[in-house]
């Protein structure tokens, strides 16, 4: 079997997350209300004609990966190499592309101001994520090639910070585009 037009085939252990487990108990989901958000983004490639894929990679897809099933198996699906953001092989995660991978990072972590008398003044949850800054991670050449490094702080577009569990890990996946800046450190941050 061949894949032609840029298509790569890839077969997912199952389609949909919809199992949730707390403490022993286990949930099971309807999962049509929010099919896309349930859909299993991780899959292994079986079929490719791109020099960054090979048979058998890790690889994390677009969540539309759900709307081409392929007749054959119920878990084998198409998808467009620019709907693939990272792949694995042995052991060493690659994001692909014109994607790029941010951790989130939370308010507590830009810094928080302090009365003279010690209280944390903040107008924000500290635990909540930071709206639109993030630490770029695992950069694709082409982020690289832009003048990303790894490890910058990033200030991107609103609304494009696109959870995904890569590798037991949240990151944003998104577009070089949506990069704005890049924030030095000490630059204070208004919250």
């Amino acid at each position: 079997m061949r894949s032609f037009n840029g298509r790569t085939i890839v077969e997912r252990e199952k389609r949909e997350n919809n199992v949730v487990t707390v403490g022993d108990q286990e949930f099971h989901l309807d999962t049509a209300f929010r099919r896309y958000w349930n859909t299993v983004q991780m899959a292994s490639v079986i079929i490719t004609d791109h020099d960054d894929l090979e048979f058998g990679d890790i690889v994390w897809v677009h969540h539309f990966v759900d709307d081409q099933i392929l007749p054959w198996g119920k878990n084998n699906s198409f998808v467009e190499y620019n709907q693939i953001y990272c792949r694995m092989r042995n052991e060493e995660l690659k994001t692909l592309g014109h994607f790029l991978l941010v951790e989130p990072i939370t308010y507590g972590e830009l810094g928080t101001t302090r009365s003279e008398t010690g209280i944390i003044l903040s107008t924000k949850n500290e635990k909540q994520n930071a709206d639109r800054i993030g630490i770029a991670r695992n950069l694709s050449d082409t982020a690289k090639n832009f003048g990303l490094k790894d490890g910058d702080r990033i200030l991107f577009n609103k609304n494009c910070e696109y959870e995904i569990l890569v590798d037991g890990s949240v990151y944003y996946r998104m577009e070089l585009q949506d990069v704005i800046c890049t924030i030095d450190k000490n630059t204070k941050i208004k919250v």
